[in-house]
């Protein structure tokens, strides 16, 4: 954690080089509509999915609420500046992005649909302790998600001033999606209740099939409940331009992994590890490699441990390769290995013992299970893909 420093010596704004770990914060509801809370956290969902799209490091929304716990505060709060440099410092994030909104309801109307919005964004530069600019947007609130999406353009252009941007990108059909259903899918995400998140999710699903939120906590949830098909149709909605289609195909492998569908799951997992190769998706290729008795799966599985050689999911898995091919002695060090991280690993145990004895797996039997990396790094992925464009810039 940084030390806190006085915000007095903010300055004048900067322009970051380099991509950056940015947290966004829910923006504060400074009207007197309090059942439009949800629009301030639709606007730092938004911009936490453009700034992905553009390659920064976007802190989640589980180290934003951690940071905040930690400082015991209330999320609906409007923070003080030293309160935000406070919670930047606790997530450890280089930017933050913070702000507010405020409703106008004609005098003649009752309904919020016919209110206009307000939006104000500001940026601070936690590492060079300088104020960031301030963006601005308004319009009417039937327009929220155009009216984000250019708040987001604006906010990128910051963030990257020599991004190829383009506003119509920005403002494309596939990223303006309809008012009720932002609502329904930003409710479902602020919900505690795991019922009352698959409702939200669902209704936002029925509202707008093309949005890509709720389709993919959906297919996360499905995913979860060992629902595999169903998980498969929900990600499937995912296109490429959206920034977490190469999560979702990560969990579609893992989805037709579940299901027995070992030759999907390899194009899934060989898909999302062309551009971007993490242990966890070589790891899991591998055991889909492995079930098909593809000889590629020891060289993925190797290629995972490269990267994290203590981690005991890999240890097993290239012990398990080993094992496979009779080469005894290596695998023997593998699940030695295993062991040392987790003495309890029965099976670790029992295979170590098998390679002691040099005794090879009985012909025909089904080998041992590997291990599955069910969970994807997406601090690394960020990171990885902002390491990629810049090697490219080179």
């Amino acid at each position: 954690m940084r030390l806190c420093v006085s915000p007095i010596l903010f300055c004048l704004a900067v322009v970051p080089s380099r991509s950056a770990t940015v947290l966004v914060m829910p923006f504060h509801n400074s009207s007197h509509f309090s059942d439009l809370n949800w629009v301030g956290e639709s606007i730092s969902e938004t911009l936490m999915t453009e700034f992905s799209g553009a390659n920064e490091i976007v802190l989640s929304r589980t180290v934003r609420a951690e940071a905040m716990h930690r400082l015991s505060l209330r999320p609906d709060a409007d923070y003080t500046k030293a309160t935000l440099i406070r919670i930047g410092q606790t997530a450890d994030a280089d930017y933050l992005c913070s702000g507010s909104f405020d409703i106008n309801l004609p005098p003649e109307s009752t309904q919020p649909k016919d209110s206009s919005i307000r939006i104000t964004a500001q940026f601070m530069d936690l590492r060079k302790m300088h104020d960031g600019p301030e963006i601005s947007e308004a319009g009417k609130l039937t327009e929220l998600a155009r009216l984000e999406e250019h708040l987001a353009y604006e906010s990128v252009k910051y963030l990257e001033p020599h991004a190829n941007l383009r506003l119509e990108d920005f403002l494309s059909p596939q990223k303006t999606f309809r008012l009720d259903a932002e609502e329904s899918y930003i409710r479902g995400l602020m919900s505690a209740n795991k019922e009352q998140k698959q409702k939200w999710f669902l209704q936002a699903a029925a509202l707008d099939s093309k949005f890509p939120g709720p389709a993919y906590e959906l297919g996360r949830s499905a995913l979860e409940e060992k629902q595999y098909a169903q998980a498969i149709d929900w990600f499937r909605r995912i296109q490429p331009t959206d920034p977490s289609y190469i999560e979702a195909r990560f969990r579609m492998g893992l989805a037709a992994y579940g299901a027995g569908d070992y030759s999907s799951a390899a194009l899934y997992f060989r898909e999302v590890a062309k551009p971007y190769p993490l242990s966890e998706v070589y790891n899991d290729l591998g055991a889909a490699e492995s079930q098909l008795n593809q000889p590629a799966a020891a060289e993925d599985f190797r290629r995972a441990l490269e990267s994290d050689p203590n981690n005991p999911t890999y240890l097993f898995n290239v012990g398990v390769a080993l094992l496979k091919s009779n080469s005894y002695d290596e695998a023997a060090k593998r699940f030695q290995q295993v062991l040392a991280h987790e003495p309890n690993d029965a099976e670790g145990r029992a295979l170590l013992d098998r390679a002691r004895r040099r005794e090879p797996l009985p012909p025909g039997s089904s080998a041992p299970a590997q291990r599955l990396k069910t969970s994807f790094n997406e601090t690394a992925f960020r990171q990885l893909k902002a390491m990629l464009r810049a090697k490219r810039a080179e």
